[in-house]
């Protein structure tokens, strides 16, 4: 995430938070394959996501995108195929 965050940089993340994430910086974890940059369980990067509604008065994601701040990294696309993964 350089320039944002440093190598060597600890950062402090809330659990359950209420409210969009939309934009934030969120640690995210796979139970699935590595993050493909870096071979990590863990990743950090900025969060957005597309949704849909659901028919019944909610919605539910099509895509969620992990965005990285360092231009040397691609970014993270997941369908809602993959959203157990996450």
């Amino acid at each position: 995430m350089e320039p944002t965050i440093h190598d060597s940089d600890f950062l402090v993340f809330r659990t359950n938070v209420v409210g969009t994430r939309e934009g934030k910086t969120v640690l995210a974890q796979y139970r699935g394959p590595a993050d493909p940059d870096t071979g990590s369980a863990f990743t950090v990067k900025r969060y957005s996501s597309e949704k849909e509604s659901d028919g019944e008065g909610g919605w539910r994601h099509i895509r969620v995108v992990l965005s990285p701040t360092n231009r040397e990294y691609q970014p993270i696309v997941l369908t809602a195929k993959a959203a157990e993964s996450v």
